[in-house]
């Protein structure tokens, strides 16, 4: 066994408090440990006084720090060198360029290195950096950008327990994430440390969840940087969870497709939207196993004005499970659409690629909404041009966008959101449903343009990032745009010609519903007394006519 070395008195600055927990994580049952929080918080600086503890509290261990990409190594080497002036001299490392590792007197060795490998790799080279190599802690910072596959193959790497020497150790074995915080989509949120209702522990046996917010380091920032932060982020900023909270929640960052349109204080209302029943239910539906989304709108013709009445998103749900969970909250937002007292006509787009069949089912998506009484028709232009075409999809940016500029003819807002969207998933055979602003969020800061160059076929055409939480419901959205054809700017002539149809429209729905319950009451009304059957059809109670 290796002796223990004596006490060193070393005097570090005062640690915050995500800080000084990150000092003791080795002293942690879990296994697999999650830092998490806003820029600025220091999480990485806890981190690095966290490692010297490690090399000289366990002699001979065998620590992996990295990041993704070969790049940002420096980043480290930053952050390394200012940690390391609190320690003595005789105390440093050196470092070993054959290796890349620092290495101490004690035997104790950090190896730093990045993850990614080479592009055209296969997929079992995707473990080449760190393949056969014996550690008792990785640290992965900027964990977010690293691939799942990854981290599962850094995991396997737990297992020293012994010293250079070959003598038995007690080494404690973690690995740890280190990260800003994340959307809920990610994989280190959904599948490796989902948090329970208190928004602060992990529900995952072994895995521990560290939160850093940036008060927490309020101290070493300063009263000005704080100030500057509450500013840019007020309290209604889909970015303040992440940014200041250190919280799950929106994080794209980008160009947003609506930055100089949507307003939340002009375009949300502070209450759900109701449906104008004169005018029909436009659905929107956006196919994939992954992210299937739907959004309802109306379009208020006589008024010149768009709403949207609320959307579902859904997350690894197949269309077989989703449409029906779809039905049942429009069922529940909107009433039965056959019901005398709350009937509606519903019109349906959706993407025009669920007509082929590709969504992975025996027949097409488009096949499977009508058997469910889903009257959905691929989005197309009025040339007949699909949906998801470049120049088509920009129009229908464009149009929405030009609503969130004008005022109805009432004097109201053109463009008006209801701020509900329902998420939901499918865990161990029961849903999970919750509401959340994720729409807002789409149009404020989630749908954003994509950092590619532009299309030499559409030089003039910018397109929207794919891949992201939010662009399968914009999408769907979009598609209700397209197919509907909702006109850029209402003409005087339309506007005149919708006025007075829905001045008339009521009045004969009015009627229609009249004649209707009359008919009904005479018919509840009607005596079927059994023993006039035998007299014939002209058999009354006061006998033969």
């Amino acid at each position: 066994m290796i002796d223990q070395p004596p006490a060193i008195e070393i005097h570090l600055p005062t640690l915050t408090g995500p800080q000084y927990a990150i000092y003791q994580i080795d002293e942690q049952d879990a296994r697999c440990v999650d830092v998490e929080g806003s820029p600025r918080s220091a999480k990485s600086w806890g981190i690095g006084f966290w490692i010297w503890k490690l090399v000289y509290k366990y002699p001979g261990i065998q620590v992996f720090y990295c990041r993704y990409k070969d790049d940002d190594l420096v980043t480290l080497r930053d952050v390394w060198g200012k940690v390391s002036v609190y320690f003595p001299s005789y105390l440093q490392p050196q470092w070993n360029s054959s290796d890349q590792s620092w290495d101490f007197p004690n035997q104790s060795r950090v190896l730093l290195s990045s993850l990614r490998v080479s592009e055209g790799a296969t997929a079992a080279a995707i473990h080449g950096k760190y393949k056969g190599k014996t550690i008792a802690v990785v640290i992965i910072e900027e964990a977010q950008e690293v691939p799942h596959a990854n981290y599962m193959g850094l995991k396997e790497r737990l297992s020293q327990s012994k010293t250079p020497a070959g003598e038995p150790f007690p080494y404690p074995l973690k690995i740890v994430l280190v990260h800003n915080s994340v959307d809920e989509d990610h994989w280190i949120a959904k599948e490796e440390f989902p948090l329970g209702s208190d928004d602060e522990t992990c529900s995952k046996p072994g895995h521990l969840h560290l939160r850093a917010d940036l008060y927490s380091n309020g101290a070493n920032l300063g009263p000005n940087v704080l100030a500057g932060y509450e500013q840019d982020y007020p309290a209604d900023h889909p970015l303040r969870r992440t940014v200041i909270e250190g919280k799950r929640g929106v994080t794209l960052l980008g160009d947003p497709v609506y930055r100089h349109s949507f307003k939340r204080p002009l375009h949300v209302a502070k209450d759900r939207i109701r449906i104008e029943k004169y005018y029909p239910l436009l659905e929107g539906w956006d196919f994939g196993q992954q992210k299937p989304a739907v959004v309802w709108a109306q379009y208020i013709r006589h008024l010149a004005a768009f709403r949207i009445l609320g959307a579902v998103k859904g997350s690894e749900v197949f269309l077989e499970l989703f449409a029906p969970k779809v039905l049942e909250i429009r069922h529940r937002l909107f009433g039965d659409p056959g019901n005398l007292n709350s009937r509606y006509e519903i019109r349906s787009w959706c993407d025009p690629t669920g007509a082929i069949g590709n969504q992975g089912m025996q027949h097409t998506a488009v096949q499977h909404l009508h058997d469910l009484g889903i009257p959905a028709q691929p989005a197309k232009s009025q040339s007949g041009r699909d949906g998801n075409d470049p120049e088509v999809r920009d129009k229908a940016i464009q149009t929405l966008g030009g609503y969130m500029h004008r005022f109805a003819v009432d004097g109201k807002q053109a463009f008006q959101l209801s701020p509900t969207c329902f998420e939901v998933e499918l865990k161990d055979g029961v849903w999970q449903e919750k509401e959340s602003n994720l729409m807002v969020a789409a149009f404020e800061v989630g749908y954003i343009w994509s950092k590619g160059a532009l299309s030499d076929a559409h030089p003039n055409i910018r397109k929207p990032q794919k891949g992201t939480r939010f662009d399968d419901l914009m999408n769907a959205l979009e598609y209700i745009v397209t197919g509907e054809q909702i006109p850029a700017a209402p003409s005087v002539q339309m506007l005149a010609q919708a006025t007075a149809q829905y001045q008339t429209e009521p009045e004969r729905a009015i009627l229609r519903q009249q004649v209707e319950a009359s008919r009904l009451l005479r018919q509840q009304q009607k005596d079927r007394d059994p023993s006039d059957r035998r007299f014939g059809s002209r058999v009354g109670r006061r006998g033969m006519l």
